[in-house]
């Protein structure tokens, strides 16, 4: 079974830049408040969701 590694990029917009959310977030992240709360849940719900189906393989 090949597996598919592309590391999903959660993005959110910082002054008009992209600005991807790492899953272990960062103090830029709180600072945004709840948008920066979110986008970093995401993050991490999906880096961990990925982490699980690479133990299962």
């Amino acid at each position: 079974m090949k597996q598919n590694n592309k590391k999903k990029e959660v993005t959110i917009l910082l002054n008009g830049k992209p600005f991807e959310v790492p899953p272990g977030g960062s103090l830029g992240i709180l600072a945004l408040g709840s948008v920066g709360v979110r986008a970093w849940k995401k993050a991490k719900k999906e880096w961990e969701e990925n982490q699980e189906k690479n133990e299962e393989a």
